[in-house]
């Protein structure tokens, strides 16, 4: 019988989180070595297995930080307009996911 922890899981529960966060940071490690191996070898294009080794173990949002505050540095850059958009439709994605969650939750 699985006893229920102070949040509701079960211990069932918490192994499978355990398991899968164990599982993403493997699979994470595994693409960021065969990523560097690609990119180290002349005849592979292989090597943005890298990007996804690092979203597998969650540096996306590390990388994200960075690329603000240097666009913050460099107002007058061509590349600084280009960056500023694409981390501003992540953030208009993330507050259109929130909105329909909510409508979501209102209506049912």
């Amino acid at each position: 019988m699985d006893i229920p922890s102070r949040s509701g899981a079960t211990a069932r529960d918490d192994r499978a989180v355990q398991m899968k966060s164990a599982g993403r940071t493997v699979v994470g490690v595994i693409l960021i070595v065969l990523g560097f191996l690609a990119l180290i070898t002349p005849f592979s294009p292989g090597s943005w297995l890298i990007l996804i080794g690092l979203e597998f173990l969650g540096l996306r949002i590390l990388l994200e930080n960075k690329l603000w505050e240097w666009t913050a540095a460099r107002p007058d850059s061509r590349v600084r307009r280009a960056i500023r958009r694409i981390l501003c439709l992540r953030k208009r994605e993330a507050l259109g996911r929130a909105r329909r969650r909510q409508t979501e939750k209102g209506t049912s």
